[in-house]
């Protein structure tokens, strides 16, 4: 009896000291879910995307952190995607023994979009403009998102001093004057269909904008990657503002076949949009260093708004980036401190 007995008791202990061997919670940490991965909203398809990871001190850990895109571990710290779409990321790191998890954070890779740069040359003086600004307004219609417009004005209250340096390198001509892509005429019936020719193509360049105030200054930032190499571009920045109010001649005011007929000479607080406010680069555009393909360049901008006309209220910023020629190759558009991202 007493051998069962004893069996029982080292049976007994055996079986409780396994079961308290078999608990690991106290050996083993959760991960600590922290900020820091440095991730881009966009890129293009093609690019190697680098992450980079800073831990709460604002050290780079990138070389002793494991990344995970879409659940799959990467090897080391960047990646290419040739599928577009939208794909998750997280870093872990182990430092003094604890487990850190970053947040997952959503990025996109795209095909850039062609957005086309409509300009409209125009003055409150010029009685045959207003249907540019009308066939602008159409192909806003037809086109949402896929163009860009700047209206520079010339000789009138809304004219910038280095309007007659612009129209003098793009020149010559005479308004009314109507531009696409700033190098191409755009003339009457104003024809939307020729529109379809550089929207419906490829391009190799994306651009994004983002724009915040502080202490009444407007703070730009112009991101873009091009697929091809950009040699003797350069970028230009414009600030532009919808609803000024001002009288517009018109020539057209006994016309029966135009649009304008009946409405007056002048049309009385007639609404200009697009208007050209302010240039943040050259009024012709910023050289920047040539770049290879997938090359990803932030370019910022600051202006003091304290004594200017510009308001955040219909202010926009519009970027493109131009060649040799001036021709632009693809452009971008954002209300004042709204984001834009690629496409």
């Amino acid at each position: 009896m007493k051998i069962i007995f004893f069996k029982f008791l080292f049976i007994s202990l055996l079986l409780i000291s396994c079961s308290d061997q078999e608990n690991f919670s106290h050996l083993t940490q959760e991960p600590e879910i922290v900020s820091g991965i440095n991730v881009k909203s966009s890129y293009i398809s093609g690019q190697n995307i680098q992450f980079y990871v800073f831990d709460q001190n604002e050290n780079d850990v990138s070389d002793i952190s494991i990344f995970y895109v879409d659940g799959s571990e990467i090897l080391g710290n960047h990646i290419i995607h040739d599928e577009i779409g939208s794909y998750t990321v997280f870093a872990e790191y182990l430092i003094n023994g604890q487990l850190y998890n970053t947040e997952e954070i959503t990025y996109n890779v795209v095909n850039p979009i062609n957005k086309v740069l409509i300009e409209d040359f125009t003055g409150t003086w010029c009685g045959y403009c207003p249907p540019v600004k009308q066939a602008i307004e159409h192909a806003r219609e037809l086109y949402a998102d896929k163009i860009s417009v700047v209206a520079t004005h010339q000789n009138d209250q809304f004219a910038l001093p280095q309007e007659q340096e612009l129209t003098g390198a793009l020149g010559p001509f005479g308004l009314p004057e109507s531009r696409i892509n700033r190098t191409t005429e755009w003339v009457e019936p104003y024809d939307l269909n020729l529109l379809d020719d550089y929207i419906d193509v490829q391009n190799s360049l994306a651009i994004s904008i983002e724009s915040h105030i502080e202490n009444s200054s407007l703070n730009v930032s112009v991101r873009f990657v091009s697929s091809s190499p950009l040699i003797d571009h350069k970028l230009v920045v414009y600030v532009t503002k919808n609803g000024l109010i001002a009288d517009q001649s018109n020539y057209l005011n006994y016309d029966d076949t135009s649009y304008f007929y009946g409405m007056g000479n002048p049309i009385e607080d007639y609404i200009h949009n697009d208007v050209l406010l302010h240039s943040l680069t050259g009024i012709l555009g910023d050289n920047f260093d040539d770049t290879q393909p997938y090359d990803d360049i932030t370019k910022t901008f600051s202006l003091d708004m304290s004594n200017s006309e510009i308001q955040v209220d219909n202010s926009y910023i519009v970027a493109f980036i131009v060649n040799s020629e001036n021709t632009t190759i693809n452009s971008q558009s954002a209300a004042v401190t709204e984001f834009q991202d690629f496409n």
